[in-house]
């Protein structure tokens, strides 16, 4: 259990060392990578739209930081609030009813291209076609219009994402046509090439408007500035500029609209309540003079005048208390509704100081409540806490007009009373002088309101001419030269980069994360035995058993042998050598034939044992039958001698095959006749070798592990699976075997295997070892894959 636990904290670090070198065996991978993201960082260079970007510098006046101007003089005969915040501003700028004023206005949503086999190229100034929308152009769009001439006709395709149908239509330029519920109107001079096909793409006023805004910039140049820098992105720079300075333009004009509206409403309604006074006095005067020519008087007596005067005083007083307690109508309608978007001002009466402060206050609420809801939940916290200020602001106010309006009640009553008492002293005058009387006082309180107004709309109309735009562009949104995005620079070290660390992954994954055996140290990270060899594949003449072929094959099973030789050292008698392995497929055979064939030097007699039951393929290897063999003798159909046969082309080799597949070899290798075989072989050869079953996945192998002197373990490159090492490295630790050790068979040549480097030379002075271009593109190859 120690044991692997040890090994699974090796297999999880990572030798830097050793991961370095990969990254070096494989660097014609990193250089064709290298070239493949270079070529796709042009192409992407080629077909990305550029993004260019212009700015403008605004200047807004703002009463919180101050900042006056040489207007001032003038508006501070305004009677409207005009303070302005920065913040909403901003949001005010960026705002969709705005942006599509803008967009409509100007024809933003409309786009013109050159149809193109890859790329259409985008035509803006200029365009060989000019559509206009002849129906409701804010409603309108969604549509792509592919458009050719043809003589003196336009053919009109239109472009549908959603269906294969694509509706045609020709006309004449000029000439109105009809697509769904919108109309268009295309314009195109004579000199427009019929070669070309130019597409018009018609986008919806909201739809654009929605993402232009999140292409516009707009943020103070400092904390202490009242400077607002307003950026704006697009793919073609001449646009950039015109849609940000339309965009300013647009926004002045709304400021002085929106300073405007109360001044207008206010002077229209003074305007229409002078001119219904103006007929009321008329006829109030007509009167006077036909009474005067009925009753032949010009005046009244001294008394008369008296209680007149008496009489037009009271009503003065209590005419500007109810205008008084009219203004405290007006106030409690505005702050009942909070939806107004204009400051407050009375059409008639006025309040003091103190009442409009508490609704200036009320009013910077409501605007902090609507630049917050920009970009906060209705559920935010901050947003209740200013839904509470204001409630409270209103509750306040309300509470200081029921003191105000108990205090005016008082002063009404008592004026009510001053004009009741008059009124009774009137009584006793004669009944002509009561008439004149009464003509005069309806008059007089008239005239007075007549002229109260007029003095008010002298003041909203002084208002109303002092109202300036605030703002000044003091920078105009200029043409870029150079587009922002994307950066040739970033582009190249980003694809590079990405190419870097993918094949860098590549690698790791390759390696490291490889669930088969790749190298020598993973099988020692498992196994507490020796390697003995290490074989490389050979593709051409692993059949051969010549050993004056003097290849890297060879040369490592010699290797092999010799190591073997120092392994047996100190075993007495005919050594007993056994090949096993995890799985079938691993080369067992194939080591057995040509160890045996390397043994035979030296006169030495060698016998192959092909023990195999299950799947025998060591006499398949020569081209033999199997059928006469072990099983066979166990079954005592047959003696030794018969099944010992001679391998064709060798000298001291010979073959036992496995004989008929049993039903149950565990049992016949298991029995007597089987340890008789096996001494008899030893007595007869001076080696044998046995090609038996895989040990992971049958128990053939430790049956007969007592006549075996060294069993030989083979591990096959990028074959054999990490998992079937460690239960095999259990089954061996439990010492079944005297002795033991490991082949690593397979290993690709050209390939990342530090350790030995066979293809570099050959023993043999006739067949020398050449660099072809194959064998050149072979090797470039493992080093790519």
């Amino acid at each position: 259990m120690n044991q692997q636990k040890t090994t699974d904290n090796k297999n999880s670090l990572i030798d830097l060392n050793d991961l370095f070198q990969k990254i070096m065996f494989h660097w014609p991978l990193y250089f064709l990578v290298l070239i493949v993201m270079i070529s796709g960082a042009m192409l992407y260079l080629k077909y990305k739209k550029p993004m260019y970007l212009s700015s403008a510098k605004l200047y807004l006046k703002d009463e919180k930081k101050g900042g006056g101007d040489e207007m001032d003089a003038l508006k501070s005969l305004s009677l409207f609030n005009s303070g302005k915040n920065i913040e909403n501003e901003i949001e005010i700028l960026k705002s969709p009813i705005l942006v599509e004023k803008v967009i409509a206005a100007n024809s933003f949503n409309i786009r013109y291209y050159i149809k193109g086999t890859v790329k259409n190229e985008e035509i803006y100034n200029r365009p060989p076609l000019t559509m206009r929308v002849l129906s409701d152009s804010t409603k309108a769009g969604n549509y792509i219009f592919d458009v050719t001439r043809e003589k003196d006709l336009l053919k009109i395709r239109q472009v549908n994402a959603t269906t294969d149908i694509s509706p045609q239509l020709t006309v004449k330029p000029g000439q109105p046509f009809t697509v769904a519920k919108d109309k268009f109107v295309i314009s195109s001079p004579a000199t427009t090439d019929p070669a070309n096909t130019f597409r018009i793409q018609v986008d919806s006023v909201a739809e654009y408007a929605n993402e232009k805004i999140e292409e516009i910039g707009a943020s103070l140049v400092n904390r202490d500035a009242t400077i607002i820098l307003v950026s704006y992105q697009d793919p073609v720079p001449e646009r950039s500029a015109n849609f940000l300075n339309a965009l300013l333009d647009a926004y002045n004009e709304y400021s002085l609209d929106n300073k405007n509206r109360t001044a207008f409403k206010t002077i229209n309604f003074l305007t229409v309540r002078i001119d219904s006074l103006k007929e009321e006095l008329g006829l109030l005067e007509k009167q006077e003079e036909n009474f005067k020519i009925q009753r032949g008087i010009t005046d009244i007596d001294a008394s008369s005048k008296l209680a007149l005067d008496q009489v037009k005083e009271a009503d003065a007083r209590l005419s500007e208390a109810n205008m008084q307690l009219s203004a405290l109508d007006q106030v409690e309608k505005y702050i009942s509704n909070p939806s107004n978007d204009y400051p407050f001002a009375p059409v008639i009466g006025n309040i003091d100081q103190t009442l409009t402060s508490m609704i200036n206050r009320y009013e910077e609420a409501l605007k902090e409540k609507r630049r917050l809801s920009l970009s906060l939940k209705p559920t935010s916290e901050i947003l209740k806490n200013v839904e509470s200020q204001i409630n409270d602001t209103r509750k306040t106010i309300s509470d200081y007009i029921a003191g105000y309006r108990r205090n005016a009640g008082v002063v009404q009553k008592e004026t009510q009373r001053k004009v009741n008492q008059i009124q009774g002293k009137i009584a006793n005058i004669p009944t002509y002088a009561k008439e004149y009387i009464n003509i005069k006082r309806q008059q007089g309180v008239k005239e007075d309101l007549y002229l109260y107004l007029l003095k008010k709309k002298e003041e909203a109309s002084v208002a109303y001419a002092s109202n300036v735009v605030d703002n000044k562009v003091i920078a105009p949104a200029f043409v870029p030269d150079k587009p922002i995005s994307p950066k040739k620079p970033i582009v190249f070290i980003g694809f590079i980069a990405l190419g870097l660390i993918l094949t860098s992954a590549y690698i790791y994954f390759k390696y490291f994360l490889n669930a088969s055996v790749l190298s020598k140290k993973e099988i020692e990270q498992v196994f507490d035995l020796p390697v003995v060899a290490e074989i490389y594949q050979q593709d051409e003449g692993a059949n051969n058993l010549s050993l004056q072929n003097r290849s890297v094959l060879v040369e490592q099973v010699f290797n092999m042998r010799t190591n073997l030789k120092f392994l047996l050292t100190g075993i007495s008698g005919t050594p007993t050598i056994l090949f096993t392995s995890s799985i079938s497929g691993e080369g067992k055979t194939f080591l057995s034939v040509h160890l045996g064939n390397s043994l035979t030097m030296g006169d030495k007699k060698v016998l192959l044992l092909e023990l195999d039951l299950r799947k025998p393929k060591l006499s398949h290897f020569f081209g033999m039958d199997h059928n006469i063999g072990v099983t066979n003798y166990i079954m005592g159909n047959k003696t030794v001698e018969e099944i010992i046969k001679k391998v064709p082309g060798t000298e001291g080799l010979y073959l036992v095959s496995s004989g008929a597949i049993p039903p149950n070899p565990i049992e016949l290798i298991e029995g007597e006749r089987m340890a008789d075989l096996l001494n008899h072989l030893k007595n007869q050869f001076d080696y044998v070798i046995i090609d038996m079953s895989p040990i992971g996945i049958v128990s053939d192998a430790q049956s007969i592990s007592n006549y075996v002197d060294c069993a030989l373990f083979v591990v096959r490159y990028n074959f054999t699976l990490k998992s079937k090492l460690q239960p095999v490295a259990e089954n061996l630790r439990k010492g079944f075997f005297k002795k033991m050790g490991i082949v690593f068979n397979g290993i690709e040549q050209d390939t990342f295997y530090p350790y030995y480097y066979y293809d570099h030379y050959s023993y043999t002075e006739d067949k020398q070892h050449k660099h072809t271009w194959s064998s050149l593109v072979k090797k470039i190859k493992q080093r790519i894959v």
